[in-house]
């Protein structure tokens, strides 16, 4: 066995659609973490993972071939480009894999280590927690760009399915009174937590263990952001229009387009006929306006 400590770079394009099964595919089975590179098209995505020297290397790829086969994308792996590098500067792939994104048309999302400035937008930072993804998925943008069309003055704001903070983050930003977000996973809220106060928004949001169930029944909120899916989001339509005030918006997404029917069934047996739908690829993001 060679001791000479080169690494095996694998590259790989990826559609959208089998973006995330591959990243953990990947992950699981081959290597601990990948970077991800949005091609200038944005048709494709390169997924670009690193195999040790002294790492069975054709065993692997040979069950990424497996794995790709089994997901009918045929002889896809014939589109792998390898090469031997001597070293890997792991800090500055890391970095150069999320730059800044631009959303909308007055938000950008940025790691605490770019020192770019963006004057005419609103600046939210995140810390990522893995190499992994230079985007941000479909429903997260959906979900910034309808918030831009809502006002957030002295509002009181619900995140439900808050994740890393990000939605609410932006409200807190955009001069909501008070939001509080609820995960059901407790490293979103040690994120939430940690992102607070590098956005200065630790008096204004704060993050909960929990679902919808925890939230006091008479607790009433101005915007009501849910990201979720829909399995999740049926049951609860009717206990979010009792939450939202007079005059409310409740912003639903984590949707796909093949949802719609059921989601908006949903909302007219609960009379919240006035809604608009934003479209991402094949998920759309629903603003309910209250009366």
């Amino acid at each position: 066995m060679s001791h000479d400590p080169h690494y095996l770079e694998v590259a790989l394009p990826i559609t959208t659609d089998f973006l995330e099964g591959v990243s953990n595919y990947i992950i699981e089975n081959i290597c601990g973490g990948l970077v991800l590179e949005d091609e200038e098209d944005g048709s494709e995505t390169i997924l670009r993972f690193y195999l040790a020297h002294d790492i069975d290397s054709e065993k692997m790829l040979a069950g990424l071939d497996r794995y790709l086969r089994s997901l009918e994308l045929g002889h896809y792996s014939d589109r792998l480009k390898k090469r031997r590098i001597k070293d890997i500067n792991w800090l500055e792939l890391y970095q150069r894999s999320v730059p800044p994104i631009l959303i909308g048309k007055t938000i950008v999302i940025k790691t605490p280590w770019h020192s770019e400035q963006f004057p005419d937008r609103t600046e939210i930072i995140l810390e990522p927690k893995m190499a992994f993804g230079t985007g941000h998925h479909e429903t997260t943008r959906s979900c910034l760009a309808v918030m831009e069309e809502v006002t957030f003055d002295n509002k009181r704001v619900l995140d439900l399915g808050c994740g890393s903070g990000l939605l609410g983050i932006y409200a807190a930003l955009m001069g909501a009174r008070a939001v509080i977000g609820y995960d059901t996973d407790p490293l979103a809220i040690t994120d939430c937590n940690e992102n607070f106060p590098v956005n200065g928004v630790e008096k204004i949001y704060r993050a909960e263990l929990g679902t919808i169930n925890d939230i006091d029944s008479d607790s009433i909120f101005d915007i009501l952001i849910v990201n979720i899916i829909k399995e999740t989001i049926l049951p609860i339509i009717g206990r979010l229009n009792g939450m939202a005030s007079e005059g409310g918006v409740i912003i639903l997404s984590g949707l796909m387009q093949k949802d719609s029917p059921d989601i908006e069934m949903a909302l007219e047996d609960h009379h919240l006929t006035n809604y608009y739908k934003h479209f991402d690829n094949e998920w759309v993001t629903y603003r309910v306006d209250l009366p």
